[in-house]
């Protein structure tokens, strides 16, 4: 125990020297004789020992617990550059491949919820955090690059996606660093969004040459050399690409000098006793308690307790019923946590979708399993009221809070919304247009979803099975995805100005 105004303590000592000095002094009457409370004589020696109680609840106690810290509290990012540099010889067979060997690794290793994201001029999400290795393994090799456009690197909407993810944030970014000069800029974005970035340069200080279709790259007519740019080495904690899985011994050394530790207060310890005491000596309070019913005030309090509690199994009676005007009138009698939920569900069935959205959004708790599900209510009004992109967002975060098939299904079924017109054709008509499909190299241009690529992971996770858009095989190989999924990746391809 510690306290957090110690010098206050010394107020103790003129309280000892009162306690001397007053043996027999006379006390003036502190309460008005007319009031119920009557006023009782008081051996004054025990004022300064309720005064020393006084001080010491003025010296604040406290009490300092630590918090233990999960290793798997943190999720892990890997980034993966795909910008043309990327194809750069001089670590062998090329510096992409070098990239995914690592980040298999990473994968392999990881003890905490993992997500992948590739990224060159913009960012690309291609898994969401999940503790589902053999999936994001699958996923990884499933990356085609020759469906992605862009060719440049832009650090910043790296960490500004990562940055809208709540809470701290691993990030391992595998590169051969661009060419921006100034990390500070950086620095300082990771640091107010809670991001620890660990880089990994794939790259030689030497460089190479970068190999296109036609030889290698030129820019105004001059040969492009690739090198590991100095500035990525002071982005964040450098590694190289033998030392990558240090990554998680230098995450478990942070967790241990940053573990907290939490001040319980304990002031109210010795002034509740010093007002006890008080109260006992000056006053003939606990003789008059002594003859009142009190037992009233807390038949009173429990009466509200099981009236609420009355209320609620009968709103949820009815709402599994599927009363839901019913069911509201009772739940809105109730003010718990749970009956604000109820209402919710139940206004969502009665069509009152903007009243739902609001009851949910206003529901807060720091368990993940009912967060999960408020998410995934939010995500059902999103989608009743045709707000796809907010319903899919929603549907993520309940996905990335707890892991439910049902939940994946309602991704999948949104990240392939405007695919649905196929379903409009013959069955045979089908066939022939799936069959064109997988015969086209790239696929060419389509609208999509931004989070497309999401659903290339519940092809993963359900053992396999060919799903729209999915990563494997019935034998359980990988197949590339579709062009769809690149979609948010090849914006501005057009106006790259240096594209590798």
């Amino acid at each position: 125990m510690s306290f957090l105004y110690p010098w206050v303590l010394w107020l103790i000592v003129p309280a000892l020297l009162l306690l001397l000095l007053s043996k027999e002094p006379k006390f003036a009457q502190i309460f008005n004789p007319k009031i119920i409370i009557e006023a009782k004589s008081m051996n004054p020696s025990w004022l300064p020992l309720i005064l020393v109680l006084v001080i010491i609840a003025l010296a604040r106690p406290v009490i300092n617990k630590p918090l233990a810290a999960s290793k798997s509290a943190t999720p892990l990012f890997i980034a993966l550059d795909f910008s043309a540099s990327m194809q750069a010889q001089d670590i062998k067979p090329n510096r992409l491949q070098k990239a995914k060997d690592i980040a298999s690794k990473l994968i392999e290793r990881s003890p905490s919820p993992t997500s992948i994201l590739i990224f060159t001029s913009n960012p690309l999400i291609i898994a969401p955090p999940t503790t589902d290795k053999e999936a994001l393994l699958q996923i990884l090799q499933s990356i085609d690059e020759k469906g992605i456009l862009t060719k440049g690197t832009d650090f910043g909407k790296l960490l500004e996606f990562i940055g809208k993810f709540a809470g701290k944030k691993n990030l391992v970014i595998l590169s051969d660093g661009g060419e921006f000069s100034d990390p500070q800029v950086l620095q300082e974005y990771a640091k107010q969004h809670n991001i620890t970035i660990f880089s990994i340069g794939v790259a030689t200080k030497e460089g190479a040459l970068i190999p296109t279709k036609n030889g290698y790259l030129k820019y105004e007519g001059k040969l492009v050399i690739s090198r590991l740019n100095p500035a990525f080495t002071k982005l964040g904690t450098y590694l190289e690409p033998d030392e990558a899985e240090k990554v998680f011994d230098l995450i478990e050394s942070r967790l241990q000098k940053t573990t907290t530790k939490k001040q319980v207060e304990l002031y109210f310890v010795p002034l509740f006793v010093a007002f006890l005491l008080y109260i006992w000596f000056a006053t003939t309070l606990f003789d008059t308690i002594k003859k009142l019913p009190f037992f009233v005030l807390l038949a009173v309090t429990l009466h509200a307790g099981v009236v609420e509690e009355f209320a609620l199994q009968k709103g949820y009676k009815e709402l599994e019923m599927g009363h839901y005007k019913r069911a509201l009138e009772y739940l809105q009698k109730s003010k718990t946590f749970e009956s604000r939920f109820l209402q919710g569900v139940a206004l969502c069935k009665l069509g009152k979708i903007r009243r739902a959205i609001e009851i949910f959004r206003h529901l807060h708790t720091t368990d993940t399993n009912i967060k999960a599900k408020i998410y995934y209510n939010l995500g059902y009004c999103y989608e009743k009221m045709r707000k796809f992109e907010d319903a899919l967002q929603s549907y993520i975060h309940a996905y990335q809070l707890r892991q439910e098939p049902k939940t994946m299904q309602k991704i999948e079924q949104l990240v392939f919304k405007k695919n649905q017109k196929k379903l409009l054709l013959p069955f045979s008509k089908q066939k022939q247009v799936a069959k064109r499909g997988n015969n086209s190299k790239n696929g060419g241009k389509s609208a999509g979803s931004a989070n497309v690529n999401i659903a290339v992971q519940s092809g993963a996770a359900k053992g396999g099975k060919k799903q729209k858009g999915g990563a494997l095989s019935k034998r359980g190989e990988t197949m590339p995805m579709s062009s769809k999924v690149y979609e948010l990746i090849n914006r501005g391809y057009i106006d790259e100005k240096r594209p590798w």
